[in-house]
């Protein structure tokens, strides 16, 4: 899967778009870029990925061994980020890590049956908001 990105340089105030590879097959939903050099990205099939040297490569890394469609990733810097998945119940969660991916913690498991996560946002490590769709309206 291509990953495209598009770099706003403030000076000239042209964007710039550059097309990266990003390794894998499944179809990527979230991005969240923390500078010139590190950006997460997410997506179907557990798919999480972080680059650190501005996306000439993409390390997959493992969150859980559950397949699940990860829609939203907020990174709040190159160690510290959180991703979402979404699906009914208990399928909508949001895992949190704090070591660059190479662990995660789960934050949120949604235990309301009719309860669906849309998406997420942090401003800082410890503080963000989540919202999905109503329920029973």
């Amino acid at each position: 899967m291509k990953i495209i990105c598009l770099c706003i340089f403030f000076l000239t105030l042209v964007p710039h778009w550059t097309v990266q590879t990003s390794g894998v097959t499944q179809r990527l939903r979230g991005v969240s870029a923390v500078s010139e050099r590190v950006a997460w990205a997410s997506g179907a099939g557990s798919t999480v990925l972080r680059t650190t040297d501005g996306g000439q490569r993409w390390q997959k890394l493992n969150v859980t061994t559950e397949t699940l469609d990860f829609r939203d990733i907020d990174a709040v810097d190159a160690q510290i980020a959180y991703v979402m998945s979404i699906g009914n119940g208990p399928d909508s969660r949001i895992y949190k890590t704090t070591d660059a991916g190479n662990t995660w913690n789960l934050q949120f498991r949604n235990d309301d049956p009719k309860a669906f996560l849309d998406a997420m946002s942090f401003w800082d490590a410890n503080h963000g908001i989540a919202f999905g769709d109503s329920v029973d309206k």
